[in-house]
């Protein structure tokens, strides 16, 4: 994949990981949002291989992170989720 694809899927990946925590604001309560657990040996939310907006928010919340102080992730063997219904995220 080339910088320019990786940058447009990251922006991507942001955006829908933007809307989803707005949309987790809502509602009000006072608790504390329940916390994404990892897949086991890895570096991956649960979410992230459960949903295909799972995916997308945990790609954009990679894309968030500055480069040049990035850690590398460990994957394992996880398949990030995809979806053939879903409609596209606009960028």
């Amino acid at each position: 994949m080339n910088r320019s694809s990786s940058r447009v899927l990251l922006a991507g990946a942001i955006a829908v990981s933007t809307a989803l925590v707005l949309v987790a604001c809502g509602g009000g309560g006072g608790n504390a949002a329940p916390v994404d657990a990892l897949l086991s040996g890895t570096d991956i939310p649960a979410s992230a291989a459960a949903s295909s907006a799972g995916a997308t928010a945990f790609v954009a919340s990679l894309a968030a992170a500055p480069a040049d102080s990035a850690e590398p992730i460990i994957v394992g063997d996880v398949v990030l989720a995809s979806s053939d219904s879903a409609e596209p995220v606009d960028l």
